[in-house]
């Protein structure tokens, strides 16, 4: 039997936001010398506007995203999926979840900024490309579909 996957919160300081900044960090801001994991956590556990939240399977960290939102408008950031658990629904998951959330704040659109590999795996979640922004493609889902 395939175990359940399981979306929480990130609610402030802990063993899976400190694993989530340390994905981060690795994945994305290590190249860029000013920045610290101290600085990726700080990020990590802020609730400014925006929701971070993360998946488990029998309560293994899996992977993470959050939502940020401004003017009516909703960010799906920060999408990351541990490698050993790739191709097992975690991203459908993290998806679902932030897609729910901007219904839930209202926001009209959820959009996301990817890179060009990334853009048919978001079209199978109803997402649209909408611009590109150099070498990256902005794609937007409607809430109300």
């Amino acid at each position: 039997m395939m175990s359940q996957i399981v979306v929480t919160e990130i609610t402030g300081q802990s063993i899976e936001a400190e694993q989530i900044a340390k994905w981060y960090f690795e994945q994305w801001d290590s190249k860029n010398a000013t920045t610290t994991y101290s600085d990726v956590l700080a990020l990590v556990t802020s609730t400014k506007n925006k929701i971070g939240f993360y998946t488990a399977i029998d309560g293994k960290l899996t992977g993470a995203a959050e939502v940020k939102f401004q003017s009516g408008t909703a960010w799906l950031d920060g999408v990351y999926v541990d490698t050993f658990y790739r191709g097992k629904g975690i991203s459908s998951a993290l998806v679902a979840y932030a897609k729910q959330k901007a219904v839930e704040l209202d926001c009209q659109t959820l959009n996301l900024k990817c890179e060009s590999h990334l853009i048919d795996l978001y079209k199978k979640f109803g997402f649209s490309v909408i611009a590109k922004e150099g070498d990256k493609s902005i794609m937007a889902y409607d809430t109300s579909n």
